[in-house]
């Protein structure tokens, strides 16, 4: 069990421990690079590894701890990252750069990096500081290590 602590990266190991039926091994982990696959599985595990969080699934919001702090849990996959509300991405969608800001203003956020499944990294970062360093949302996977490092 882990604490939050801003900035600190946390790396988990699944080797072993992810399967599906009879598939091998080696194509459920490649399944799982899928931000897609692989997000509706960690915005449940993460209060297992963060104790202090709740799996809530909301609007604008995945999590929430126990003083009351919103977090919005974001996949770190082969294109990068993106911190925009999930509304705004997608096919025909558009990310208004001014709400965007809004919001990540009044919420935080978690990475998960699966790049390198079944390795897993976790950092948990400000929303404020995000808009700061990432102003139009996009986190390329050239600048990983600079959000994980």
């Amino acid at each position: 069990m882990n604490k939050i602590t801003f900035n600190q990266t946390y790396e988990f190991d699944l080797s072993g421990t992810v399967s599906f039926g009879d598939l091998p091994t080696s194509l459920v982990n490649d399944m799982f690079k899928d931000g897609r696959v692989a997000s509706k599985f960690l915005e449940n595990h993460l209060p297992i590894w963060f104790p202090e969080l709740e799996f809530v699934d909301q609007d604008g919001y995945d999590h929430i701890s126990e003083d009351g702090v919103m977090y919005d849990l974001k996949g770190f996959t082969k294109g990068g990252a993106n911190y925009a509300p999930s509304a705004m991405i997608g096919t025909g969608r558009k990310i208004n750069v001014a709400d965007m800001h809004s919001h990540a203003n009044t919420i935080n956020y978690v990475f998960s990096d699966i790049t390198e499944f079944p390795k897993v990294r976790v950092v948990f970062k400000q929303g404020t500081d995000l808009v700061n360093q990432y102003p139009e949302g996009k986190i390329k996977y050239s600048e990983r290590e600079a959000l994980f490092g």
